[in-house]
């Protein structure tokens, strides 16, 4: 669970030994036409955040409220629940209400058009119910595409679908970076073409109007792309996770920020884009603490004004929730940089920590608002007027 934790931090996309990678944008398909296919989602851009992972004691929890306060006022009108499948089945057939009750009872959410995330692969691991595993695969052979995992994962659709209906979901992703777990084994291309084929198939025809996707890093199209494209195909919007960071954890700038961007808009084709999570940390540089990736507080306020600017004007840019207002905490990202330390990588450990600790437009240890929050108010009402509200 700790790991599932990361929620899109693409670990798996971490090297401290190779060079960060060159994005190279393929031809960007044209910025208009593309054809409506989220019936519960207003036409036009959308921008949202989320809280973050740690609770939150009595001042923080009110220092979150009136910064939603403000968001509401300003355009914000997505949010995201994100649970495992794991978490709502507990039995074979039996599945927790209870648990998926609780999901969306964040006072953030409220008034929101909500994004649901149900992993079943994720950043480090199979999110897939107990009775289904062995360790940390799956038991007595069974593969993602084993008959009995599908189906199983069919019957799981059938109960969620009424849950979402009945709720204020627009989009449903069933996956979160799943090439870490193709990459350590855990399940193969294959299979997972197989297995998230045939539960796309089956919900785009129980439940048409919510949307259903994966959420993948931008490494996917090259690394996993028999899956990418079985995925694309079928989803009513290509979902990705995109930060200002290279893949060996260092804080980049304006001119990546465009490559990457025409990489996505490349590898979306003729699919609009949600960013699930959109991101850049300030480092630790503006605490005058010694840096081990970089960032600014200029940085992180010119991140959020290009990105304003992008959702405002590309009609291919659909949606994006923030990750995230609070920074992780200290003890919270540390536990995380310990997981890499403890194998011996030194140096993307610190790195990892310092953008789990740096990540959010609130500092953690004081409320300290950064001044990319006001940049981000900003560009909520400019992408409010972009969809004509």
């Amino acid at each position: 669970m700790l790991a599932a934790l990361l929620c899109g931090c693409s670990v798996d996309e971490i090297s401290v030994s190779s060079p960060p990678p060159v994005a190279t944008p393929s031809p960007t398909p044209p910025s208009t036409g593309f054809e409506p296919a989220l019936p519960r989602l207003a036409s036009g851009p959308h921008l949202g955040m989320i809280t973050g992972f740690d609770p939150l004691n009595a001042e923080r929890a009110e220092q979150a409220a009136l910064r939603y306060q403000q968001a509401r006022a300003s355009g914000a009108s997505v949010g995201r629940v994100q649970i495992d499948w794991s978490e709502l089945e507990t039995a074979p057939g039996e599945f927790d209400e209870q648990a998926l009750a609780d999901a969306f009872e964040d006072p953030g959410l409220e008034g929101m058009n909500l994004v649901v995330l149900v992993s079943t692969l994720d950043t480090e691991g199979l999110t897939i119910p107990a009775y289904l595993m062995e360790g940390d695969g799956l038991r007595d052979g069974l593969t993602l595409g084993s008959p009995e995992v599908v189906n199983a994962f069919t019957v799981f659709l059938d109960w969620l679908g009424p849950q979402l209906m009945a709720r204020e979901v627009w989009l449903l992703s069933i996956a979160n970076e799943p090439i870490g777990p193709i990459e350590d084994g855990l399940a193969t291309e294959d299979g997972a073409v197989t297995f998230y084929s045939t539960a796309m198939d089956r919900w785009n025809e129980a439940v048409p109007e919510i949307g259903v996707t994966a959420t993948f890093t931008l490494a996917a199209p090259s690394g996993i792309p028999l899956f990418f494209e079985a995925v694309r195909s079928r989803a009513d919007i290509v979902s990705l996770n995109f930060y200002c960071l290279t893949a060996d954890i260092q804080v980049t700038g304006q001119s990546e920020w465009e490559a990457r961007l025409a990489q996505m808009k490349a590898d979306a084709g003729d699919r609009e884009i949600f960013i699930q999570e959109l991101g850049c940390p300030v480092g630790y540089s503006p605490q005058a603490r010694a840096t081990f990736i970089g960032g600014s507080l200029e940085n992180q306020v010119a991140f959020f004004e290009f990105f304003g600017e992008a959702f405002a004007t590309d009609p291919q840019l659909r949606a994006a929730t923030m990750f995230q207002l609070y920074d992780w905490s200290p003890e919270l990202a540390a536990m995380f940089g310990d997981l890499l330390r403890d194998q011996g990588v030194q140096v993307a450990g610190d790195r990892l920590e310092e953008w789990l600790a740096t990540s959010g437009f609130l500092r953690w240890e004081d409320s300290f608002e950064r001044p990319a929050w006001q940049t981000w108010l900003s560009q909520l009402e400019r992408v409010r007027e972009a969809r004509e509200e």
